[in-house]
């Protein structure tokens, strides 16, 4: 295991306690950290535990402003037959490096990625839905997350020269993960247990501000080298088109580009003016038409160079959210579940209608008159909108999605109804495995024609959020509190109501 630390203060703490509590016995690992140079008491903390216990080393190097050379020499310095990169902030799952070994020894793996749980960070769902084997890259969700905390051969790493980049600089985890990737012959995923935890912490460096043009100077490197790796054709084309959703599109649209504008305009505004140089000198149509509907709608307004309407798209955006409703049926120690939800908008709908066999957006009379008609046409792939469900612990917030077919029908007001009808049964229901005990929610995350929100589902009848608990023999139920009685109501409010019922409309 390498750890590049620098400063971490009491945010290793977490980190220190659980690789030390693994179930792995403690012979069978070694953890090296890798101490950058820092300034505060972590250098004697790490000698003092080096010396206590046997399979920990602690490295100390002159400080080298990022974790790419720590990481470098980390490996270096490493004996065993594989390698996880951890950050000095995150912590790991009590059985992670037992379970992580076990699937790279039965699959005779290259590289294993461990179900991640992010806590402030956005992990692909995706992703973790089951164990897999010997994926490649022609499976799209294996580069929805390229974090380096995965499990890697070192023997493999060293016979293919792949290396962290050095120096202050972003994505060099993309540049490692992705040329590991590329030469990997066996590739596995392990959903069933969540392995690592990614805190977001406001000191970390992905947290600090980029200077755009250095940013979007690594992000060419990263496109460089998978033009290197691939030949022209759709495997590149959808390769690059996770870097355009991922770096360009969303940073000139949601949430976090309305509150620049509000708070940053002019670095807003040099950040867009990079992205829509980029945009314009690496990606084109081809790429455009692989995008969700929301993001084509995006890009559109990019490549127009239309900064007014990014940011009108970028605030109807800003105030949708998902709503949702869960019945709860027990059946033989299961539970069938019967879930409507659809994204709506506090001041202004989503909605859609359909024009013979098109379907249309009814976007915001502002913005549609930016747009030309064609780009207003979100048919194609518009049947792929569908409903997630997602069991959330109370405990850990370690997600799993729930398997279950979604049905789409648009209501009077075009608005995007889906509906999930599945069984839950705790004993496959943690990525195939046994759901642990404990207290979990029920998610719904509705995606409708790439416009997506997550909240948690409703007990109906009723208001209040689901609540489902596994007990110790692995029994689940609903445990949601009662929602209590609505007080009588004076002709007069239930007047107020009425009218405001009717205003909505």
């Amino acid at each position: 295991m390498i750890v590049p630390v620098y400063n971490p203060g009491p945010n290793i703490d977490d980190l220190i306690r659980t690789v030390l509590d693994q179930s792995m016995p403690a012979e069978d690992y070694e953890v090296v950290f890798v101490d950058d140079g820092s300034t505060d008491d972590t250098p004697a903390r790490l000698d003092a535990l080096a010396a206590e216990h046997d399979n920990v080393r602690t490295i100390h190097i002159p400080n080298s402003g990022w974790p790419g050379k720590p990481r470098n020499v980390g490996t270096d310095a490493a004996t065993g037959e594989y390698v996880l990169y951890v950050d000095n902030d995150d912590w790991l799952g009590h059985e992670a490096l037992e379970r992580w070994y076990a699937k790279a020894k039965a699959d005779d793996a290259d590289v294993v990625v461990g179900k991640v749980v992010g806590h402030g960070k956005f992990v692909p769902r995706p992703l973790f839905r089951r164990n897999r084997s010997r994926v490649t890259l022609e499976w799209p969700p294996l580069i929805t997350l390229l974090s380096p905390h995965k499990l890697f051969r070192r023997a493999f790493l060293a016979e293919h020269g792949i290396r962290f980049p050095e120096g202050r600089r972003r994505l060099e985890d993309h540049v490692f993960v992705m040329h590991a990737f590329f030469h990997a012959e066996s590739i596995s995923v392990l959903a069933d247990y969540p392995c690592y935890h990614w805190m977001l912490r406001d000191a970390s460096a992905s947290f600090a501000r980029m200077d755009p043009h250095g940013y979007f100077a690594n992000l060419r490197e990263v496109l460089d080298l998978i033009e290197e790796h691939t030949e022209p054709g759709p495997l590149r084309d959808e390769l690059f088109v996770h870097w355009y959703r991922g770096k360009l599109l969303k940073r000139v649209g949601g949430g976090a580009f309305s509150r620049r504008e509000k708070t940053d305009p002019e670095y807003n505004r040099e950040l867009y003016e990079v992205i829509h140089e980029l945009a314009h000198e690496r990606f084109d149509a081809r790429h455009e038409a692989l995008l969700p509907f929301h993001l084509r709608v995006r890009s559109r307004l990019l490549r127009d160079g239309d900064f007014e309407g990014l940011k009108l798209l970028a605030d109807f955006e800003g105030q949708l959210k998902a709503r949702g409703r869960v019945r709860v049926t027990p059946r033989d120690g299961l539970l069938d579940l019967d879930v409507e939800a659809t994204i709506d908008g506090a001041e202004q709908r989503l909605a859609f209608r359909r024009d013979g066999d098109r379907i249309r957006w009814l976007a915001p009379p502002e913005l549609e008159r930016r747009l030309p008609a064609e780009a207003l046409d979100a048919t194609e792939r518009f049947d792929r909108s569908t409903l997630q469900l997602l069991l959330q612990s109370k405990a850990d917030k370690a997600e799993f999605l729930v398997p279950g077919d979604a049905d789409l029908r648009l209501d009077r007001k075009g608005r995007a109804l889906l509906t999930v009808r599945t069984t839950l049964d705790p004993a496959s229901a943690a990525g195939g495995g046994p759901l642990p005990a404990g207290d979990w929610a029920l998610l719904g995350n509705p995606i409708v024609g790439g416009f997506t929100r997550t909240a948690s589902l409703r007990r109906d009848p009723g208001k209040r959020a689901l609540k489902l608990t596994v007990d110790a023999e692995g029994r689940i139920a609903d445990t949601t509190a009662p929602t209590p009685a609505p007080a009588p109501q004076t002709p007069s409010v239930r007047l107020k109501r009425r009218v405001k019922r009717l205003l909505r409309r």
